[in-house]
């Protein structure tokens, strides 16, 4: 099994609801008060009692830790939100009996949660029907073992790469990159200005940018840095 890249992962809960005043009864004037239809009241009592109930739940389900024992013995056994989530490494043809094996493994190592990571050696073809229909295999065996699913977004480097899928369906998407390529020279050329996009100057330890400057240094030696743009 691939070495495990441990990670915290950290369950705040479920978010607060804040409510702001809807209105200021008290600004409502005797004419405006009597328009007031008992629906109305209704349904805002209906809103209100269901974030009231929301937000009980919600602390409901927040464990409050009375004792240093009570916290030691979490860090022993912490709950499966606190526990460790690798970045799982798929680079083979996976399937359902080799998912079983490892997720076991690390179920009685502790982990409680994985990122799917597909990675360089892959064999089952990414974003494939089968590559899909081994994700939620894994994440109902989690389910049932009580640890939790996260997918890494991407299959490899660069970021939008994709697996190879961008590139071969977008041939257009990879040649549009811009890098700059340095250049060192003593003494700037004549074509300066129109050929290169930043020029530093090294003076003792700092370098600066004398890009709007160059008539200055033009005849003059020194220690240049010029940036050129290129297509990648």
């Amino acid at each position: 099994m691939s070495s495990l890249l441990k990670n915290r992962i950290l369950n705040f809960g479920a978010p607060f609801v804040t409510v702001s005043k809807f209105c200021s009864l008290k600004k409502l004037t005797a004419t405006h008060r009597s328009r007031i239809k008992k629906p109305l009241i209704f349904t805002v009592l209906i809103i209100c009692a269901t974030i009231f109930l929301s937000i009980k739940s919600s602390m409901a389900e927040t464990q409050t830790i009375n004792s240093f024992s009570q916290m030691e013995s979490m860090f022993k056994s912490p709950p499966v939100e606190y526990q460790s989530a690798p970045l799982w490494v798929w680079n083979e043809d996976s399937d359902e009996q080799e998912i079983d094996q490892q997720l076991q493994e690390m179920k009685q190592g502790g982990i409680g949660g994985v990122f799917i990571h597909p990675r360089p050696g892959l064999i089952t073809p990414y974003l494939s029907d089968r590559w899909f229909e081994l994700c939620k295999y894994t994440v109902a065996k989690a389910k049932e073992m009580g640890m939790k699913v996260w997918l890494y977004d991407e299959n490899s480097y660069p970021s939008g790469f994709a697996g190879g899928n961008v590139p071969a369906q977008m041939p257009e998407s990879y040649n549009q990159g811009q890098g700059l390529e340095m250049e060192y020279v003593q003494q700037l050329p004549d074509n300066v200005k129109d050929k290169y996009f930043i020029v530093l100057e090294k003076a003792n330890d700092k370098f600066i940018d004398i890009t709007t400057q160059l008539d200055q240094k033009k005849n003059t030696g020194g220690d240049y840095y010029l940036f050129e743009k290129k297509i990648l």
